[in-house]
């Protein structure tokens, strides 16, 4: 079961494949995110996190792909939780948009239902279970973003996707 929003259209059904000058294109993965516990090596503080304008992009970890090797990983920040404060332990909603146009078809192998390691240097800090997967552009247009942020806080209430 994957999850879209008004993300009906074209853009976000999974294995869609991306179009476009590279630099302008990327994705946004919608996640369900598991904080490692302290006591499994993961953070010992909590991650401020928010759907605010104000926490856009403000978490910044890298991430493994499926097709990866440890240590190997690549950045996406995080535009938005679920929650303004996540600590260690915790599962929330998240969705990234990987920034660098020389990953994109790295990330264009990553596919709904794939669990990608999260990493803050080294160390293995959580794990996301990719929900949705849709083509967007940098800088994020506005209406992308807003969407994405409205998934973020209320994904029961969007379109599932099979």
């Amino acid at each position: 079961m994957t999850y879209a929003s008004d993300l009906t259209d074209e853009r976000c059904r999974s294995g869609v494949t991306i179009a476009g000058v590279a630099g302008d294109v990327t994705y946004a993965f919608g996640m369900l995110l598991r904080l490692a516990t302290t006591e499994q090596g993961g953070r010992q503080t909590a991650i401020s996190g928010g759907a605010g304008r104000g926490e856009k992009f403000t978490y910044r970890p890298n991430w493994g792909l499926p097709h990866m090797s440890a240590p190997e990983q690549t950045g996406a920040p995080v535009l938005a939780f679920s929650r303004e404060k996540v600590e260690p332990g915790d599962q929330v909603h998240v969705v990234i948009v990987p920034p660098y146009p020389w990953m994109v078809s790295e990330w264009g192998r990553v596919n709904i239902g794939d669990e990608l390691p999260m990493y803050e240097g080294p160390r293995v800090c959580g794990h996301g279970q990719v929900l949705w997967r849709c083509d967007t552009q940098l800088p994020l247009p506005e209406q992308d973003e807003e969407l994405f942020r409205a998934w973020v806080l209320a994904p029961a209430t969007f379109d599932v996707l099979d």
